[in-house]
């Protein structure tokens, strides 16, 4: 974790090597490659039912030289009603935060049934100080049945998840082989998707149909993999569930540049 000298001395982080400081004082950067406890949280022991289809395990996020790793995988034992159970990992930010460029290098699950996102979330759970207490996101999601494409898409104080606005874009490569750039600029007036700097997506905003306001509620950072209920198979394929199989998403450099569009 890298901050100016003003932000790091007040909030006590550890430096990393590798990180390049930032100018503005509520910018920062991570490399990833360990786990900085002021920064960051892992959620631990829960669920979040259906449509997901494994439970969220500290133990499934590793850190190391080359970054951070998502792991998706089966229990050793089958629960009491004798079904394979899952577990895998989600990275949650502390902190809320506001307008500017949110990027990280990725490389998403590729099997059916599994997603593995990078996104900006509020929520009636994850309610930062005066803010509205409403569910807002912003995604980068990756459906492991084709990582030829990946969804983009976002939530406006729309508690009901009803008013969505999925986004396919498709790739000229495969996403699951090797790392790429992906951006997400939050701005007053519009939202932007960005892939290797290059943009890939652009929403104004709209009085009928507004995009995400900090002035209702700043977001936190998350990233997560998870498996999917059957019952959406239509969406994300089907996830075996007899499967035994262990599956890792890869994450490095993070970078959160206020007021800044991404480039």
């Amino acid at each position: 974790m890298k901050k100016i000298p003003m932000a790091a001395m007040l909030l006590g982080l550890s430096h990393s090597p590798f990180s390049v400081p930032l100018s503005n004082a509520d910018a920062f950067s991570d490399d990833l490659n360990s786990f900085d406890q002021s920064v960051w949280q892992l959620a631990d022991g829960w669920e979040n039912g259906y449509p997901f289809f494994s439970r969220w395990e500290a133990e499934a996020v590793r850190f190391g030289r080359k970054g951070m790793s998502i792991e998706l995988g089966p229990d050793s034992v089958l629960n009491e009603q004798g079904e394979r159970t899952f577990f895998s990992g989600e990275l949650r930010s502390h902190d809320y935060y506001s307008y500017g460029c949110y990027e990280v290098d990725m490389k998403p699950i590729k099997a059916p049934g599994v997603i593995s996102s990078f996104f900006l979330f509020a929520g009636p759970h994850d309610k930062p100080v005066d803010g509205s207490g409403r569910h807002n996101e912003i995604d980068i999601e990756f459906l492991g049945s084709n990582t030829n494409m990946v969804q983009l898409n976002f939530w406006t104080d729309d508690d009901d998840y009803s008013n969505t606005h999925e986004t396919l874009i498709f790739l000229d490569f495969d996403a699951s082989q090797e790392f790429h750039r992906y951006g997400i600029y939050w701005g007053k007036d519009f939202l932007e998707w960005f892939i290797d700097g290059k943009s890939i997506l652009k929403v104004r905003n709209n009085r009928f149909d507004p995009i995400p306001n900090a002035a209702h509620s700043k977001l936190r950072v998350m990233a997560n993999v998870w498996a999917t209920d059957p019952g959406v198979a239509n969406w994300a394929g089907l996830f075996n569930v007899d499967n035994r199989n262990r599956y890792q998403a890869h994450y490095r450099n993070f970078v959160f540049t206020p007021d800044r569009r991404c480039k």
